[in-house]
């Protein structure tokens, strides 16, 4: 028999019903709405389900996000944990933290490769072809902005005050070289400079050859080592219109600056001033280059790879070049003091630390002053504070010796890499891979702490700040406690 749905006495179809009289789907979910539950109705049921299962999810997703960002800040605060970028323990040490800061980059795929500490300023540069400043210091530097709408927050040491990205991810990239007014990098065949206040390119050029080492800006020329010798020479800013002496005269400008009256000689040196070519110029190195030219005052000097010290200065006449043999190969790049030049060879299992100076007559030069015997070879690292030279030998441990004669102070046999000496410590990484402070007086073991993951060398030769970096871009900065200024009793008034 064919089932029908079932009727009313009227012959109405009662809907939901089966002529059988059990209830279908429809007849059951209909009904529920009208009698089922307190009066609510199973669709209001479905809605309630449908919104207590939303707010127990989101009760778990606010929840997960709170433990992500409680994660994190556990992270934070461990990551630093125990090392010196902690400002209590850094206290305990005699320290102070000036800043910390995260350098911005994706570090998840590319790490922190340089950090270079100038006068005023770090320069971080990072694998993904970021460059990034950090200011150190309340100083503006030449050129920079002096809009006080900003200034309170700009000037802070430890600002960002700039993050660029040059060229392509990967490849090799040299360490930077700071000049007052310029940033330059050198990166593949590609050589960038940088404004040092804003970062913005001020120009980029392309060699054939690939840079062997990192470009320096010196007065208005930047100097780079070639691979395939030789040292190419570039202005600070190609579009700014030089007045500075010529280096090559021809024979009737000589003949005619000859005849030129003594009497004057501020017209003198007028008269011999020319237009010297902005074009980039390729100088005679001596030899072979794989260390990064120093800025000498406003010229530069280099160390070939077979110990042959170039000196190129501007002066009256022009150009002055001085060389001087150190006799064997440089350990590391000259450390400039004033007019002094600190230098470290290597010797087999030895070598020999020399200190050489710019001659103030006779027309510049270099002379040898002293020349001191090091009881191991020396890392490429020359540090000074004061009247002390101190240099790590290796596995033969740090030794210090007078700036002044070169005399032998003191050495340890705590070996390991200096990343800075302040006026009362050597700070090192020693062989365990812990920051060590040996005291700068007789070289003893002062102090012994974790570094964390705050591992990567940042060396500083510039002041006596201790930076400390992570390969993910964290930076913080220590500088010596330092006593207070003492405040004078003005004198009792006599009655």
């Amino acid at each position: 028999m064919t089932n029908m749905p079932a009727t009313t006495n009227s012959g109405v179809v009662l809907l939901g019903h089966s002529q059988s009289g059990n209830l279908t789907f429809s007849g059951w979910f209909f009904q529920g709405i009208l009698t089922d539950c307190r009066g609510r109705g199973l669709l209001y049921l479905a809605l309630d389900s449908v919104v207590t299962s939303s707010r127990r999810w989101l009760i778990v997703v606010v929840w997960i996000a709170s433990w992500l960002s409680d994660h994190h800040s556990l992270y934070a605060h461990d990551y630093l944990h125990g090392t010196l970028a902690d400002e209590l323990l850094a206290d305990q040490f005699g320290l102070v933290r000036e800043w910390i800061i995260q350098v911005p980059f994706e570090s998840t795929t590319y790490r922190l490769e340089h950090v270079v500490v100038a006068d005023g300023i770090v320069i971080a540069q990072s694998g993904d072809g970021g460059v990034h400043a950090v200011r150190t210091s309340t100083t503006r530097a030449a050129g920079e902005s002096h809009d006080e709408s900003h200034a309170t927050h700009s000037h802070r040491p430890g600002t960002l005050l700039w993050s660029h990205r040059i060229g392509k991810p990967g490849g090799p990239v040299e360490a930077a070289g700071v000049g007052t007014t310029l940033v330059a990098v050198a990166r593949d065949i590609d050589l960038y400079g940088l404004e040092r206040s804003t970062g913005e390119t001020r120009w980029h050029d392309r060699f054939q050859h690939i840079p062997v080492a990192g470009a320096m800006p010196s007065g208005n020329w930047v100097y780079a080592p070639l691979d395939a010798g030789g040292v190419i020479r570039l202005p600070v800013d190609p579009h700014r219109h030089l007045t500075v002496r010529s280096a090559a005269q021809t024979p009737a400008q000589a003949e005619n600056n000859k005849k030129k009256p003594a009497k004057a000689p501020q017209k003198k040196v007028t008269d011999k001033q020319a237009e010297e070519s902005l074009a980039p110029i390729a100088m005679n190195s001596g030899g072979h280059i794989d260390l990064a030219p120093v800025a000498l005052a406003d010229g530069i000097l280099w160390c070939t790879t077979d110990g042959l010290l170039v000196a190129i200065e501007p002066s009256l006449n022009g150009w002055e070049r001085s060389e001087l043999m150190l006799r064997h190969a440089p350990a590391g790049p000259p450390l400039v003091r004033g007019t002094s030049i600190y230098a470290t060879t290597a010797r087999g299992d030895g070598g020999e630390l020399k200190r050489i100076d710019l001659l103030k007559t006779g027309g510049n030069g270099l002379e040898l002053q002293w020349q001191a015997a090091l009881a191991g070879p020396p890392d490429p690292s020359i540090f000074l504070s004061g009247d002390t030279l101190v240099i790590s030998l290796g596995e033969r441990g740090i030794a210090a010796y007078s700036a002044q004669h070169g005399g032998f102070m003191w050495q340890t046999t705590v070996a390991g890499k200096i990343l800075a000496v302040s006026s009362n410590r050597v700070w090192c990484i020693d062989r365990t891979g812990r920051l060590s402070g040996l005291d700068l007086v007789d070289g003893s073991r002062r102090e012994r702490i974790s570094l964390g993951g705050l591992s990567l060398p940042v060396v500083n030769t510039t002041s006596d700040s201790l930076l400390l970096a992570s390969a993910d871009g964290l930076l913080v900065s220590l500088a010596p406690r330092r006593a207070p200024p003492a405040v004078k009793t003005p004198p009792a008034k006599q009655k």
